[in-house]
């Protein structure tokens, strides 16, 4: 079993950080000789792409599929092209090219994507974002952290503790180009910086951004270059900028100058020469993001830079940002729990994790067999995590079992044994640790081998701890010697005991960390059993105390799902965003006549004829901005999850780009307490066959595209539910395609189906919240209760029957529909109404008036002067008006 430390993506990050900077200078141009931001949309893909066709010569598709494939609904293009997949055929030249990460000629385009790529989209979106800041403010280009788009393309999208390994990487490379790193147990070659130095930065920073006199808390922040003559102080605050950068929390800005090099891409190129201290350095500063209200907290960096990320999906909230050790080095867990809990199961699971960082683990079991183990060991990662290139293919590659055998049945021999096995471990280690060959990437971890002793309750029994017991003072202090021999390992040691014995509640005064598993089972019919976790003490660091969700089975792996308070902690340090009005959807504002609805044939031969014509009708409906909150609330079927998708799929237009429709198409992800993804499918293609009508200057190919989320009725979690719909946002992210809008449909159905969500009445809000973080457009559709009471004897003038509705709501959902209210841009009533009018020439069955209660921004129309009607079978908005209101 190979002992060295290894570096994920070691042979690619650097180059990955070079490239990004080379495509940076894709989207900047020179104005009157300076330098200015290019529209990231008028950047052809292609042009970002040849800076990483390279990616594909040098890595396998079944290792690093996240960083070469497509996507399913093939929005997103496959990094290689059909020439790349005969590199040898290639001329040498062309060939060394790419294997040294160079970027291609404009002459060898068949070696580059001409479409859209995961990592161009992902390059474009952070552009796109700080584009935002540079035409606001003119006199600078705000670009995002190169290590921040490297972290975000390294990691897997569907499995996002998968990020650790790429921070880990990300984090190392800052240390080494500023020649400095913690202290830790392995050996390296940098200068040791400590706690105290990192404060002392971090405090400076803060000045920097605090509301002061003549300052708003926008001070820049100068990058702190890793010169020769440097001082540790300034290197320290270099890692520190740069790694906030990383995260988002700072942006790099440069300030124009005329000095710069003639070519734009060379000039930003200079930014990945930092090390190359013979090279002219572009000058650049850091500042802060236009959302941000405060940054990361001190104990959350400290986590991040001295601990270790726990590849485990949640882990990164419950142990804020990483599992910190020991000044002195080592760290002991006690993991608590009963029969099936799940201690051995996540033991394996957090070695397995750890074992791409090149940590190994040695397993000491009073209960298991050795091929139980390596069996279990192999199914408690994600399979795509299994297959990069860094992860032990084979569990024996990283993992050693040793059956413990008793020796005697006096408790203080066993745990004098005991101690005495660990030291000697302890002592290999320390020798293993001391040596440099063993660190050859420099990798600033504070252990190198986890120690799992698997059923220490076997060992030290009832009788430990006993006050009756005659030598149980003579037994206290050994048992105090073993966690003390534990700690001086300098490893993490993981203790995995039982719960009912008497010694279980004294060993968390011991130990570093204390956890306890437990494994809820219900007699309810429709629900499932839980497993939780609950950290109740974590003695060096920040964390997130309490009871938190766990799973082991399925493709998964091992897996975490915090708390929903502790996620919008970390959420807490940006300001909610309000709606972008200069991008809008006239969407309520394009109807036809209601006569017309006949030309619109539903059913299985739905159709839509060529004689309809819609026109525009100001004065009936509202502009509904990008990024706005949209509450649908109605009585009866209204069509309301029709009417929410029309609204989300519609095109959005641009005020300064002469009310063009955008041609990015929305992407939908739809939450659904209702109905299942064929439902929903029908409906978008039903809306798909009437969109041409109603927006003729629509660009071919523009198609709205969806995912839907469909909640099964029962004992859902608030905490899990929340933590799907983050994890699904996070991952579109990742991935370069994030979403626009989501729909969350059919609430009320929460007071009927979801009692765990109904028992916490402030989920509603908090998830709003999080949503208004996010450029993204929320709709959420809510039904009264009510039946439909026949108007059979009593037709209207015009011989249309009419129809009435009795609420029959139990008033359980009005402190919901109080919350929602409060968080909404724009609320809208669908309900049943009898049509009036004059020049009505037919009856429309399953119609509902439209009425906007509250608009952000503009008046509100009169909907007795311009009454709006929505069409539950047609998917269409109409009018009684004969002529277009302009």
């Amino acid at each position: 079993m190979d002992s060295s430390v290894s570096l994920p993506y070691h042979d690619l990050a650097e180059k990955l950080i070079k490239s990004t900077l080379r495509s940076f200078g894709e989207f900047v141009e020179i104005l009157d000789g300076e330098y200015r931001l290019r529209d990231p949309e008028s950047v052809p893909d292609a042009q970002i792409n040849r800076h990483f066709s390279w990616v594909t010569v040098v890595t396998r598709a079944n290792q690093v599929r996240h960083l070469r494939a497509g996507s399913a609904d093939e929005a997103l293009h496959p990094l290689q092209t059909e020439t790349l997949r005969g590199v040898s055929k290639l001329k040498s030249k062309d060939r060394e090219a790419l294997l040294d990460g160079e970027s291609v000629a404009d002459e060898n385009s068949r070696l580059v994507q001409k479409g859209a790529t995961r990592i161009s989209r992902i390059i474009k979106n952070a552009v796109e974002a700080s584009f935002e800041e540079s035409t606001r403010k003119n006199d600078a280009i705000n670009i995002p952290s190169p290590y921040q788009i490297v972290a975000d393309y390294l990691t897997i999208p569907e499995h996002p503790g998968s990020r650790a390994y790429s921070l880990l990487t990300m984090r190392t490379v800052l240390f080494q180009r500023f020649r400095a790193m913690p202290k830790t147990v392995l050996k390296h070659h940098y200068d040791e910086f400590t706690v105290q130095d990192l404060e002392a930065s971090y405090t400076s920073m803060l000045t920097s951004m605090q509301d002061r006199y003549r300052s708003r808390g926008q001070d820049k922040l100068d990058d702190l270059k890793p010169k020769v003559d440097s001082s540790l102080r300034d290197r320290v605050s270099g890692i520190l900028r740069h790694y906030l950068a990383m995260t988002g929390v700072l942006q790099l800005r440069l300030k124009p100058s005329k000095t710069y090099p003639q070519n734009p891409a060379q000039a930003l190129y200079g930014l990945s020469e930092v090390c190359d201290l013979h090279n002219p350095i572009i000058p650049f500063e850091f500042t802060r993001p236009q959302y941000l209200k405060s940054p990361t907290e001190f104990g959350e960096i400290v986590n991040s830079l001295w601990g270790i990320p726990i590849p485990i999906r949640g882990a990164d909230t419950i142990f804020r940002g990483g599992l910190n050790f020991a000044s002195r080095g080592g760290l002991v867990c006690a993991l608590h729990g009963g029969p099936g809990s799940g201690k051995t199961a996540l033991a394996l699971g957090i070695g397995a994790a750890l074992s791409g960082f090149g940590i190994r683990t040695l397993f000491l079991t009073a209960e298991e067999d050795a091929a139980d183990l390596e069996g279990r060991a192999a199914s408690l990662l994600p399979s795509q995590v299994r297959n990069l290139p860094f992860v032990p293919n084979r569990a024996e590659d990283w993992l050693r079992i040793s059956r413990f055998e008793l020796v005697n049945e006096e408790e203080d021999t066993r745990l004098k044994y005991l101690s005495a096995i660990f030291e000697e471990i302890g002592a290999a280690l320390e020798a293993q640790n001391c040596e440099p060959s063993n660190n050859k990437f420099g990798v600033p971890l504070p252990c190198s081998t986890i120690v799992v002793l698997d059923g220490l309750h076997e060992i030290a029994t009832q009788a430990l701890f006993d006050v009756n017991k005659k030598d149980s003072k003579k037994i206290t202090d050994e048992f105090h010697k073993f966690i003390e021999t534990c700690r001086k390992m300098r490893a993490l040691v993981i203790l995995t005991t039982g719960t009912d014995w008497r010694a279980d509640a004294s060993l968390d005064y011991l130990v570093d960390v204390a956890v306890r598993l437990s494994h809820e089972t219900e007699s309810d019919i429709g629900s499932k059993p839980h497993r939780y976790m609950t950290l109740s003490k974590a003695r060096h660091q920040l964390c997130s105390p309490g009871t938190h969700g766990l799973q082991i089975a399925g493709d998964k792996g091992v897996r975490f799902t915090p708390q929903m308070n502790y996620q919008l902690d970390r959420m807490s340090i940006w300001n909610s965003r309000l709606p972008f009005t200069d991008i809008y959807k006239k969407v309520m504002q394009i109807t036809c006549h209601q006569a017309d609805l006949k030309l619109i044939s539903v059913g299985a031969n739905a159709s839509v004829s060529k004689d309809l014509h819609f026109f525009p009708n100001k004065k009936a409906g509202v502009e509904l901005y990008r990024g706005s909150n949209i509450f649908l609330n109605g009585e009866g079927s209204g069509g309301k999850a029709g009417l929410a998708l029309k609204i989300a799929t519609a095109p959005a237009f641009h005020r300064e780009a002469e009310d063009k429709p955008l041609t990015k198409a929305e992407k939908v992800l739809v939450v659904s307490f209702l109905y299942p993804e064929e439902y929903y499918r029908h409906i978008l293609g039903r809306l798909r066959s009437v969109r041409s009508r109603e927006y003729p200057e629509l660009p071919n190919g523009y198609d709205p595209r969806m995912e839907v989320m469909h909640l099964y009725p029962g004992h859902l979690k608030p905490d899990t539910l929340y933590s799907k719909i983050e994890w699904a946002l996070r991952a579109s992210m990742l991935s370069g395609d994030p979403y626009t809008t989501i729909v969350i449909d059919g609430i009320h159905n929460v007071f009927l189906q979801f009692p765990e969500i109904e028992k916490q009445s402030l989920f509603w809000p908090q998830l709003f919240s999080l949503l208004r973080t996010r450029s993204l457009t929320s709709i959420v559709t809510h039904t009264l209760l009510s039946v439909r009471m026949s108007g059979r004897e009593n037709p209207n003038a015009y011989g249309a029957r009419s129809e009435t509705y009795r609420n029959v709501d139990d008033s359980r959902s009005d402190p919901l529909k109080h919350a929602l209210v409060l968080k909404t841009d724009f609320r809208i009533e669908v309900d049943p109404k009898e049509l009036s009018g004059t020049q009505l020439e037919i009856s429309a069955p399953h119609t509902f008036r439209v009425e906007t209660h509250s608009a952000i921004g503009q008046p509100m129309p009169d909907p007795e002067k311009n009454p709006l009607y929505w069409s539950r079978e047609q998917l269409v908005f109409f009018s009684e008006a004969q002529k277009a209101l302009i």
